[in-house]
């Protein structure tokens, strides 16, 4: 080494040694380092009388690290599950007219739970739910007779299915959310017993012809009389006859059964309904 430049820096540091053995014990170093930069900090008395910073040094930040680790690894995971299940049913089944969030699942007659479903002649069950339009369809490979357990209701309501062929299957539509049930045999028929009248029921023919017809906005029950007791239902779009206005509500014939339903989520088609 040059002796020259030798002694200056020893000269240097001698004097910085002195001065530091001079200070009273409440000088303090502080050492730290950022990612790029390595610095040290001498504290005495309130000043700073040392304060290094070496720029050429480098450290690579572990939250940068875990970050990039983070970025690298997003992505959807291998097994995440599918958006719509309706398309991947067993090939006796198929369902068409489902949407984005459709979803569908096989379920058995335990899931059923009807014991008069049961004795009819269990086959198979398609449970639709999240969402449905008014043109989904459902088809199986068997041949039968086709019952809808409604889920927009608290204890689902089972009826009867309208059901076609459509190239060798059995087929339905539903408009909304449920199970759609496929049996070997019909529903038995109900013999009316000799306690009943029916000379008192009442019958199309005894109804004048209407001059008014309305088409419904929603299902609506089907009352005996004004808020009176449902005896059925009237789906949505139907377009049903009106023979009377009673307040809030209309006389109408539906499927060949006379009853009430409101006023109010119907929308006039015709005729002097107002």
């Amino acid at each position: 080494m040059n002796a020259k430049r030798f002694a200056p820096t020893a000269i240097a540091l001698g004097w910085l040694s002195i001065a530091l053995l001079a200070l009273p014990a409440r000088a303090q170093s502080f050492r730290g380092h950022t990612c790029e930069n390595l610095w040290e900090h001498i504290h005495a008395g309130g000043y700073v009388i040392f304060d290094e910073i070496n720029k050429w040094f480098y450290k690579t930040c572990a939250n940068a690290e875990k970050a990039d680790d983070q970025q690298e690894n997003i992505g959807e995971p291998e097994d995440r599950p599918r958006d719509v299940t309706c398309p991947h049913l067993p090939p006796r089944v198929a369902v068409f007219g489902y949407a984005v969030n459709t979803q569908c699942q096989m379920v058995g007659e335990v899931v059923i739970g009807k014991t008069d479903l049961v004795q009819r002649g269990f086959i198979d069950a398609v449970d639709v739910w999240s969402y449905v339009n008014g043109g989904l369809e459902v088809c199986f490979r068997n041949s039968g007779w086709l019952v809808f357990l409604d889920a927009t209701y608290l204890e689902r309501m089972v009826m009867e299915l309208e059901q076609y062929t459509r190239a060798g299957m059995t087929c339905g539509r539903i408009d909304r959310i449920g199970t759609v049930v496929l049996l070997r045999s019909a529903a038995p028929v109900e013999t009316p017993t000799t306690s009943e009248t029916p000379a008192t029921l009442p019958t199309f023919d005894a109804i004048p012809p209407s001059d008014c017809m309305v088409k419904l906005e929603e299902t609506l029950f089907l009352r005996a009389e004004p808020a009176g007791e449902i005896i059925g239902l009237v789906w949505l779009n139907s377009e049903v006859p009106v023979f009377e206005i009673n307040g809030d509500w209309y006389k109408v014939e539906f499927e060949g059964t006379i009853g009430y339903i409101s006023r109010l989520y119907s929308r006039v088609l015709y005729g002097g309904c107002t």
